[in-house]
């Protein structure tokens, strides 16, 4: 229930680091590589939603091209080589016996970090065009009125 729990911190924090060291020794470098350089660019695609969703929230949505154009860039050249890597690299990984569970984690943690982009995007988008509305805040006026009732 704490956050700042020391020992729940450095166990899950070891879990990460092996985690992603198991990736590292069951092959070489460039198996992984692909997948690091996809995390990192569809987390700048993450990022530039934020912003932008922070600039609509400002009432200057006039300015969001800033980060709506290099967005639309990253976002669609990360996902086109995110689906080419796992086509043209990790699918044929898990074709072949000696190396199929490699392929097939790395099939599913790309495809796992590419969908949960998309569903950034889509609601970001949701968000900035409106469809999305938040719930209006109750005032002193509607609360008295509904113990009234």
């Amino acid at each position: 229930e704490e956050p700042n729990w020391m020992p729940g911190s450095l166990v899950t924090t070891a879990l990460v680091v092996f985690g992603w060291a198991a990736f590292i020794w069951s092959g070489s470098i460039s198996t992984i590589w692909p997948m690091f350089g996809i995390a990192n660019q569809l987390l700048a695609s993450v990022a530039l939603c934020v912003a932008t969703t922070i600039l609509f929230n400002m009432g200057r949505g006039r300015y969001s091209w800033t980060t709506i154009v290099p967005l639309s860039f990253v976002a669609t050249t990360t996902l086109v080589a995110g689906w080419k890597s796992i086509t043209d690299n990790f699918w044929p990984l898990s074709q072949k016996p000696e190396t199929a569970a490699q392929g097939y984690i790395n099939v599913a943690l790309t495809a796992i970090l590419m969908i949960a982009s998309v569903i950034v995007l889509i609601d970001s988008v949701r968000r900035w065009t409106g469809g999305r509305k938040r719930p209006e805040m109750a005032t002193g006026a509607d609360l008295a009125e509904a113990g009234a009732a």
